[in-house]
């Protein structure tokens, strides 16, 4: 049985309107509209979908490790409802404020204490802070090849093989397992959950593990200088005049002229 371990982080829900969103500039923390709740990074939840349509194929076995602040267990017991077999959520003070490669640390130190594996599927980036480093932190840590912006991934004769998003097309690559990839939005849409597969899995139990289960040693935390809102001030707008694409482009570099932003 092949063994997948998924990495998803909780963030604020990135659908939210940047105008209800405000930031404790004192303190150096976003604020949340009130009642909004938080949600699985986009790009995790297609990491996460990728892994259960190669469990939906064959024989597999998907764990899910979400590290940070308390994690809401609907949100837990949504993932399991996906069709994860265990979902793991790591907690604790010592896991807040991480860089991106103190957090590729804990989680790499999570990952080898459910070893063996042979997969581990991430998200491009998180939807908080775009970092884009973790995966790559973890396949540092972990010794393993590591495939990015996926779309796909199939096993076959003991190799993963993935469909990648490039630049001019897909590309196809394989890689030997144990292996590293991550996902991309093109991974098209995740599956739907039932109100059944929901009440299946309410009474689990679910086991938490903290920081000093994963057996490191304290970490450099990220310290954030400074956070606020950019005064846009106001912004005036004017439609372009012209019938058709041409002259509208005309009218325009005529404007950029004027307002001295292009030059002769």
């Amino acid at each position: 049985m092949y063994h997948i371990i998924v990495c998803m982080k909780i963030v604020p829900d990135p659908e939210m309107p940047f105008s209800i969103f405000k930031v404790d500039r004192e303190n150096r923390k976003p604020i949340p509209p009130a009642g909004s709740q938080p949600v699985v990074s986009p790009f995790d939840e297609n990491a996460l979908e990728a892994a259960l349509r190669i469990k939906d194929r064959r024989e597999c076995r998907v764990t899910v490790l979400s590290m940070g602040k308390a994690v809401p267990r609907a949100i837990l017991q949504k993932t399991l409802a996906m069709g994860a077999d265990d979902v793991i959520p790591i907690e604790g003070a010592e896991l807040e404020n991480l860089g991106g490669f103190s957090t590729a640390h804990a989680l790499s130190c999570a990952i080898r204490r459910l070893a063996p594996y042979d997969l581990v599927f991430t998200g491009r980036q998180a939807a908080d802070w775009d970092g884009g480093i973790v995966w790559a932190g973890i396949a540092e840590h972990l010794d393993l090849p590591s495939v990015t912006i996926a779309r796909k991934a199939e096993i076959a004769d003991g190799r993963v093989i993935v469909e990648r998003c490039a630049s001019d097309g897909i590309e196809t690559v394989e890689a030997d397992m144990p292996a590293i990839v991550t996902f991309s939005s093109e991974v098209g849409e995740t599956r739907n959950v039932s109100i059944q597969a929901l009440m299946k899995v309410k009474k689990r139990n679910i086991v938490k593990w903290a920081a000093e289960d994963l057996g490191f040693e304290k970490m450099e935390t990220m310290e954030l200088a400074e956070l606020y809102e950019p005064d846009l001030g106001l912004i005036d707008c004017c439609l372009i005049p012209g019938d058709t694409a041409e002259e509208k482009g005309r009218n325009l570099a005529r404007m950029l002229f004027q307002e001295n932003i292009l030059h002769q």
